[in-house]
């Protein structure tokens, strides 16, 4: 094998891991009604299994990323593939709540261990300019294949017969173990060694104070519901000391060294904030779309997992048709080509909710997901060149981190927020209209979002958005 089709191979490995941490993020939102019915979990059990996971993932991104540079990339990717198969494998066989939602999060920490290392790689093994950005179009793409995959096998899994396992929502966590075995097979033959010995030390009791701290606010959220308002008050007010306590760790780290997780210098830059705070809006709204769409689906129209896997697998191939074209639009229209797109999320949004109201044909339904995916891929990608677009570049990788981190975070502060809201308008109806206003409300929520996302973009510097503008 020559050493142009090694590193193409090793790309392919490289996806495949990247893949199931994208898939394993949606493919639980088709199979959240039978894990709830299988086991016993309430709605604010459900909301945590769902959003755990991205809260371990987030809050160990950075630092995965620093481990892979200091202790070896292919170290860490590969034991990250392995720690994902075997909490896979846990939350499997996990038979309550309370092990699911550990093992949910264990999963993301191990899904935050390879996650990083993938861009790492693709800056090692690509140092051709056309071929590095061709490998990024992949990991752009992946993105989108891995949004489809996880609906369509979340709706096909959770129709299977439980031969192997008790219930069929198991199969959605077991499929990941034949595909982490292949990867470690062919990571440890295709990828080379690779570290940055210049890498900074690790911060790790920053980390564990931004986890603590997230895991409260989001438990708080959600599982204080259900013991009521004193325990909701306390996780509250733990989560907000812990994490007052993470930003003095942090100033205090800053000042005396450069091993601090985060880089404070960043938010002198505005462009930098306003782009942060655009993508938090955006995720806020996006992850608890497909959580709470995926309720409706199933609970209020009484359509099968797999029916309704097909309205997000449509989602997905607008997503994948507009990633075609976006650069080109960008480069001609500039900023016109993202407020368009967010127009058109919103106008999407309030045509499901004309159709599901009105029992729209199948066909249109749809369509409007398709022009909901072309609204995020028009938008959602350009964040991060606003982000970082103005800043030095001893502070792009810290910005790429926290960028990053951010998105998980607020996608699971959606599902856990909007979520709430949606779970306390149903109020115990179990019929189409209690959960039609339970959605009403819930897509609410995120045009509200969708027009923060509006104001911000309207308000960014016209040096930080692309040459069209």
């Amino acid at each position: 094998m020559t050493s142009n089709k090694k590193k193409w191979t090793a790309l392919a490995v490289l996806l495949l891991a990247h893949l199931l941490t994208i898939v394993d993020i949606f493919i639980i939102n088709v199979a959240v009604p039978s894990i709830q019915q299988g086991t016993h979990a309430t709605d604010s059990e459900i909301q945590l299994i769902v959003s755990i996971y991205m809260i371990g993932l987030a809050s160990f991104l950075i630092i995965g990323g620093k481990a892979g540079d200091h202790y070896g990339r292919k170290k860490l990717f590969l034991l990250g593939i392995f720690l994902f198969m075997v909490t896979s494998l846990g939350c499997c066989f996990a038979k309550q709540p309370g092990l699911l939602i550990v093992m949910r999060f264990l999963q993301g920490v191990s899904a935050a261990l390879m996650s990083p290392q993938v861009l790492s790689f693709i800056q090692v093994l690509f140092a051709d300019h056309k071929d590095r950005t061709y490998a990024i179009g992949l990991y752009g793409i992946t993105i989108g294949i891995g949004t489809i995959l996880g609906q369509f096998l979340g709706g096909y899994l959770v129709g299977l017969e439980p031969v192997l396992v008790q219930q069929s929502w198991q199969y959605i966590f077991m499929v990941n173990v034949p595909i982490c075995i292949a990867a470690i097979v062919l990571g440890k033959s295709c990828l080379p060694e690779s570290k940055d010995l210049s890498s900074m030390g690790m911060d790790y009791a920053g980390s564990c104070l931004l986890c603590t701290g997230l895991v409260c606010l989001i438990f708080s959220v959600t599982i204080g519901r259900d013991l009521g308002a004193a325990h909701c008050l306390v996780s509250l007010l733990l989560s907000l000391i812990i994490l007052t306590a993470f930003v003095l760790h942090q100033r205090d780290k800053n000042r005396k060294s450069r091993t601090a997780l985060l880089n404070l210098t960043l938010f002198k830059y505005k462009t930098f904030n306003m782009a942060l705070a655009a993508v938090a809006l955006f995720m806020l709204m996006l992850d608890s779309y497909f959580f709470i769409l995926t309720l409706f689906l199933q609970k209020g129209l009484q359509l099968s997992p797999m029916q309704a896997g097909y309205f997000v697998v449509a989602q997905g191939l607008g997503f994948i048709s507009a990633s075609l074209l976006t650069a080109k639009l960008l480069l001609r229209y500039g900023r016109a080509v993202l407020i368009f797109g967010v127009l058109m999320i919103i106008g999407a949004i309030i045509l499901q909710l004309f159709t599901f109201y009105h029992n729209g044909l199948p066909y249109v339904r749809l369509t409007i997901m398709f022009l909901h995916g072309l609204g995020v891929a028009l938008v959602l990608p350009s964040f991060a060149n606003i982000a970082i677009s103005g800043l030095t570049e001893n502070l792009a990788g810290n910005a790429s981190g926290l960028y990053v981190t951010v998105q998980q975070l607020f996608g699971a502060f959606g599902i856990a927020i909007t979520g709430a809201v949606f779970y306390h308008m149903v109020k115990g109806g179990d019929n189409f209209e209690s959960y039609y206003n339970a959605f009403l409300y819930g897509m609410g929520i995120n045009i509200l979002c969708l027009t923060g996302v509006l104001l911000l973009l309207v308000l960014l510097p016209k040096s930080s958005l692309p040459k069209g503008d």
